[in-house]
């Protein structure tokens, strides 16, 4: 498990934890009617002691690398598995508690209204942030809140970084493997890439075909120096999985990228099906950039605006790159060429 995966789950789970915290303080006190430091104390024991070992069974499995293939399991069936293990913990957790620190004696349990009112507070609890949490996996890191909030129900313009990430040869590919395979390819270098993306914090934008678009939001991090590391943990992840993709593909697959900065418009598209959508020039010079690579003949392209931004890492060296022509732009562009 890397560092930056760790810091980057933990967030989340500390974030998750407040919210189970407060609702058990809410719910203890509604219970007994009243609201001292002895019920405080006896609900805020209770609510770890039901909510830690749930949230060390999402740290260290459902998030982690270790669960990887529970998470690429149908959506129905991970949401009602995740949601019987919490269930389960809830009930042993709940039986714990009450005999602890309530105290309640364990013969006693089953006729005790208190003890099933907190089960079922528990379980409609927890139900509810597994649920949300894997429809924010669904939808995508932070889109679900910008949909929520209404952030971007009328557009909203940021600064923003733009890595665009592109498959090389992926027509040839895909007539060679056909759809299913090629599909089945995609979908292993996407994972690659989600696993060294976590902890970078950037955000993935959408997937167009075999190109990935990850994003940061420069009013949260104005230093985007993970970008590259981003680009060369790829292709380090790639080069450890050479023999994997060599025996089920007879390829490895390679890739180019491109890294840019600027203002973008963000806002609502869709009705039956909204999306939270980039536009404006930022977008389209990035894509220019990422097809500059072919030409220019470099792997990782990125502009000035960008390089700005940058802090680079020992054994990074970039090349100043002529300046090039966009198309769309009357100005041309001055780029630089990263290797490792």
């Amino acid at each position: 498990m890397s560092r930056a995966y760790a810091i980057s789950a933990a967030r989340t789970m500390a974030r998750v934890a407040v919210i189970v915290l407060v609702g058990g303080l809410v719910f203890g006190s509604a219970l007994r009617g009243e609201i001292d430091v002895t019920v405080a104390l006896i609900s805020a024991g209770s609510t770890l002691l039901i909510g830690l070992p749930i949230l060390a069974f999402e740290l260290l499995f459902v998030y982690s690398p270790l669960g990887a293939e529970f998470r690429r399991i149908p959506f129905a069936r991970f949401v009602t598995l995740r949601s019987l293990v919490w269930g389960c913990w809830t009930l042993v957790g709940t039986a714990i508690a009450a005999t602890t620190l309530w105290p309640i004696p364990l013969a006693d349990l089953p006729a005790s209204p208190d003890y099933w009112i907190t089960v079922a507070f528990s379980i409609a609890l927890g139900t509810a942030v597994a649920g949300t949490l894997a429809v924010g996996r669904l939808v995508g890191r932070g889109v679900l809140r910008d949909f929520t909030l209404g952030r971007y129900h009328r557009p909203v313009e940021e600064e923003r970084a733009c890595l665009f990430v592109d498959l090389v040869g992926s027509t040839a590919l895909a007539e060679r493997l056909g759809p299913s395979r090629f599909l089945d390819l995609l979908n292993e270098f996407v994972r690659d890439f989600e696993t060294v993306l976590d902890g970078s914090g950037g955000e993935i934008h959408r997937y167009v075909g075999d190109e990935i678009i990850v994003t940061w939001r420069m009013h949260r991090a104005r230093d985007i120096s993970a970008a590259p590391g981003l680009v060369f943990g790829l292709r380090r992840r790639i080069g450890e999985r050479a023999g994997f993709y060599s025996e089920r593909f007879a390829t490895v697959p390679d890739f180019r990228a491109a890294l840019h900065a600027g203002s973008v418009v963000v806002g609502e598209m869709g009705d039956s099906k909204p999306e939270i959508v980039l536009l404006g020039d930022t977008m389209n010079t990035a894509a220019r950039i990422e097809q500059l690579c072919r030409e220019l003949d470099r792997q990782f392209l990125v502009s000035a605006q960008a390089m700005d931004l940058l802090t680079l890492a020992d054994g990074i060296r970039a090349e100043a790159m002529p300046q090039v022509a966009v198309r769309g732009r009357e100005q041309q562009v001055r780029l630089f060429a990263l290797h490792d």
